[in-house]
């Protein structure tokens, strides 16, 4: 059920897609199968994310660790490739690839807030790697740094997405390479681009110190 979701879910879109059409995709004959092992459409999605994200992750960690083994302070380079890298990885086989796309779906869907999800989880890797992104943006404002992170997210997952849909993931792997350490680039020249005059102000009027608190602390998570 959850591999028949994931890859309608990523093909068409979660609201386009029934219960009964995953049912049948699952090769369910009992039409109430998906309600009784998930309840709904948006449980449904979350244990998707659940069984992809806690295997990824956990390379994640891998390759975090190795990287923290090296001397030194991880660059902020190095820092984005542990941070995507696994993702990275999950274009190398066709089920990596429509999880890819299920995820551009869910960040497209109003009634998931993906960011946020990434931001605030508890898994291992996520948490580690976001605390040292914040640390390696040094003395941006949090309000700042936090929208940084959310466009982060939203820009990866978007670009992974469309450059699957026009590739051949895996087998196109010189295309590929060149257009993952260009993404990487524009990822790094981003997040440490420098704050203008003209953004501080309009930080100065954004409603509420409070929000921007919320934000230093989910940041850190």
């Amino acid at each position: 059920l959850i591999l028949a979701a994931e890859r309608l879910f990523g093909e068409r879109g979660i609201h386009a897609v029934t219960l009964k059409e995953i049912n049948a995709a699952a090769g369910q004959r009992n039409e109430s199968a998906l309600h009784y092992h998930f309840g709904s459409k948006h449980a449904l999605v979350e244990a998707i994310l659940l069984y992809r994200v806690r295997m990824v992750d956990a390379r994640r960690v891998e390759l975090l660790d190795a990287l923290l083994e090296c001397a030194g302070k991880p660059g902020l380079r190095a820092i984005v490739h542990v941070a995507f890298g696994p993702m990275i990885e999950l274009l190398e086989t066709q089920e990596g690839v429509r999880f890819v796309r299920f995820l551009a779906q869910v960040l497209n869907d109003p009634d998931f807030d993906l960011p946020s999800l990434v931001l605030g989880s508890d898994f291992e890797g996520i948490a580690r790697t976001n605390a040292l992104v914040v640390s390696a943006l040094g003395d941006l404002p949090p309000g700042i740094a936090l929208q940084r992170q959310r466009f982060l997210i939203e820009m990866t997952v978007s670009s992974l997405a469309i450059w699957t849909r026009q590739h051949d993931a895996a087998r196109e792997r010189d295309a590929r390479a060149l257009f993952v350490a260009n993404l990487f680039d524009s990822i790094v020249g981003f997040l440490s681009a420098p704050v203008s005059a003209e953004t501080l102000a309009a930080l100065k009027k954004a409603p509420g110190a409070d929000r921007r608190k919320a934000g230093r602390k989910e940041a850190k998570q």
